[in-house]
């Protein structure tokens, strides 16, 4: 993404209260989305967000990742409580409902689904292994966030 560093500056650029991994560029977008920027997508654009490939000793670290956006999506929707941010963090009843039909109640979670990813990772298809992990990422997600709601309550 490209932007006039005026523009930056006058938004007040990074919000330094996401402490923790997650949203800080998506809230500084609803800013400026607020401000009247608008986006213009410039297909020829060529963009890489580099991954390295799965490996089981990563899970961990995704778990707690994901619970640390958990916590920053929170802040993000108390900055900008609107029903837009709610889909965009997944913090509705909906998301939570389809992540737990998707990992039909949390049976397939990251410790059940190991010996399903080690078998995609042995074969080259960490990319793959790494999409089926996300159903329980996403599920552990979004119930963190609804317990941090709870919490902070």
């Amino acid at each position: 993404m490209a932007i006039d560093r005026q523009l930056l500056l006058h938004s007040d650029l990074f919000d330094t209260s996401f402490r923790l991994y997650g949203w800080e560029d998506r809230e500084l977008g609803e800013r400026l989305r607020r401000q009247g920027v608008r986006l213009i997508r410039c297909p020829e654009a060529v963009g890489y967000h580099w991954h390295p490939a799965l490996s089981l000793e990563q899970i961990p670290d995704l778990v707690r990742v994901e619970r640390e956006r958990a916590k920053m999506a929170l802040v993000f929707y108390r900055k900008h409580p609107t029903r837009r941010v709610r889909f965009i963090i997944q913090y509705t009843w909906l998301h939570r409902l389809l992540w737990e039909l998707l990992t039909l109640g949390g049976l397939l979670n990251e410790r059940s689904l190991r010996p399903v990813l080690s078998w995609l990772i042995r074969r080259g298809q960490s990319a793959l292994a790494m999409e089926l992990l996300r159903l329980p990422l996403n599920r552990l997600g979004v119930r963190a966030l609804f317990a941090e709601a709870r919490s902070a309550v």
